[in-house]
């Protein structure tokens, strides 16, 4: 439901800013969405006991003093309907955005062994080719063997394992029998 929610907010901030200032937008709101990460920051912005114009003046504070005004419009706008909370959700669907403008994609290699550079890029060539667009992977250890490479944002998920490739032979030879 907040991700709903939140689509329309980026929909609305983005006609708000225009197109050219979606990047500088982000950049501004990711600071705002950092202090998320904090338990008791995150607590405060959804604490029926703390006054919305409080929470509202703690957010611009965090903003800084050189704030676009139509970010600081965005930000009331969200004060007043009660949905600073979905300040994360909004920053995540706008790198989204700003990713798929750009044609560059992030994802995630899963596996038990480091993979080194030459092997890490041939693999984001390989997928950029397929995908059309630019793509970069980064590493994440896995305690399955074999490799799995997750790119959300397109929808793309690869394994490959020997269990797997061992276990689609031996059913190849036994239909082939």
């Amino acid at each position: 439901m907040d991700m709903l929610v939140a689509k329309r907010y980026v929909k609305a901030l983005i006609e708000a800013i225009g197109e050219k200032k979606v990047a500088t937008a982000t950049k501004s709101l990711e600071r705002v969405a950092e202090a998320f990460k904090d338990s008791k920051f995150a607590e405060l912005m959804i604490s029926p006991e703390v006054k919305k114009s409080q929470k509202e003046e703690l957010v611009l504070a965090l903003l800084g003093e050189k704030v676009d005004p139509k970010i600081s419009n965005f930000i009331k706008v969200l004060n007043i309907h009660g949905r600073l909370g979905l300040i994360p959700e909004i920053v995540h669907l706008l790198q989204k955005e700003l990713q798929r403008r750009s044609n560059r994609f992030e994802g995630v290699v899963e596996s038990s062994v480091r993979l080194d550079k030459t092997e890490l890029s041939e693999l984001e060539k390989s997928l950029s080719k397929y995908v059309d667009a630019t793509v970069v992977l980064k590493q994440k250890k896995s305690s399955g063997e074999g490799i799995k490479v997750v790119i959300e944002d397109l929808g793309l998920e690869a394994s490959f394992s020997k269990e797997r490739v061992a276990s689609d032979m031996i059913n190849h030879i036994l239909k082939a029998l």
